[in-house]
């Protein structure tokens, strides 16, 4: 089967990291092309994709207007002659002719997002809450199939009980509006003025927010226990999320939360907010803890209950790293991509 991934960019973001899985596990029994549609890449991904997987530049500047770089775009995918077509990208279908390919797919990344581009393909959900959010604003034709992880290269955390510092860790672009880190912050705050102090937490990404949240931190004091490490790649953060003892992902929505099914990899006991992809990751509170969204003083509760009861949180992670091992491997969901495409295409 011949397969072309298509994507606006290539910079660091779950959706690009995800491709690079997707793209190397199926270049081992396919034949795979990733075409980068805007002048927008970090060489370091590419880097990271197979000799196998043919990569093509159409070199669009971003915003611009002009029609030939969609022209060329249609043109090597009218050359390539695909079976199919799959973006990453939300609004990329429009750009392209459905005739280029025996079959259009589209992955759908997250919740809240424009669908007018893909009413007429096949999407693709990564969680339930995802499906759910599109089937609520019209008909799709959707199928839900979970990210996927190589667990086997996450190290696990040792099974101990808490012992001085606790360290939390929540892995996110800096983006507070979506992924909550000021939730986080002022729920430390609230558990400084309670006199718990032993706590440290490590944002590790960088965005937008790192400014305002940074004045946060100094505003409320807590600039002792809250620390932000930057970007770092893969091989750091699944060698070192063993080194925590809770990952907290606080986010106001999320379609999934890879970083929340690598913490479950690394058996760590997990605390999310209660709605979206990272509580359906947890089985609504089977396999971890769900505080209420956007409630600070909760999230704060909820640390503090997960501290004076930790065998209680450790209870958790076989199950959890069980769920991951069976739902949300990265073969598995390879296996279920290449599988809905000869469904589709055959019918």
């Amino acid at each position: 089967m011949r397969i072309v991934h298509c994507i606006w960019s290539f910079c660091t973001g779950g959706a690009e990291t995800m491709l690079i899985d997707i793209a190397n596990e199926q270049a081992k029994t396919q034949q795979v092309y990733v075409v980068i549609v805007n002048d927008s890449y970090e060489q370091y991904l590419i880097d990271r994709l197979s000799s196998e997987v043919k990569v093509i530049f159409i070199r669009r500047k971003s915003g611009s207007r002009s029609p030939l770089p969609f022209v060329r775009l249609n043109l090597t995918l009218w050359k390539i002659h695909p079976d199919v077509v799959h973006f990453h990208s939300i609004n990329l279908p429009s750009a392209v002719l459905r005739k280029v390919s025996r079959g259009l797919f589209a992955t759908v990344h997250d919740l809240q997002l424009p669908l007018e581009a893909v009413r007429r393909i096949k999407l693709i959900a990564i969680s339930e809450a995802v499906r759910e959010d599109v089937l609520n604003r019209g008909k799709f034709d959707i199928k839900t199939i979970p990210n996927g992880i190589d667990v086997d290269s996450i190290a696990k955390r040792p099974f101990h009980n808490l012992d001085g510092k606790v360290r939390i860790v929540q892995v996110a672009r800096l983006d507070a509006d979506k992924k909550g880190q000021d939730i986080l912050i002022d729920a430390v705050a609230i558990l400084k003025k309670r006199g718990i102090t032993n706590i440290e937490v490590d944002f590790i990404g960088t965005g937008a927010s790192m400014q305002a949240l940074e004045t946060q931190v100094k505003r409320l004091g807590v600039s002792d226990s809250v620390h932000f490490l930057g970007l770092k790649d893969r091989t750091y953060i699944y060698s070192h999320l063993k080194d925590y003892d809770l990952m907290c992902h606080p986010a106001r929505y999320e379609g999934f939360g890879l970083t929340v099914a690598e913490g479950m990899a690394a058996m760590l006991p997990i605390l999310v907010s209660d709605e979206g992809g990272p509580y359906e990751i947890i089985e609504k509170g089977k396999l971890g803890t769900g505080f209420k969204m956007e409630d600070a003083e909760d999230c704060a509760d909820k640390i503090e209950h997960i501290l004076n009861n930790y065998k209680e949180a450790l209870s958790f992670v076989d199950a959890a790293y069980e769920k991951v091992v069976e739902q949300y491997s990265l073969k598995r969901m390879v296996a279920e991509y290449i599988k809905y495409y000869q469904s589709a295409i055959a019918n």
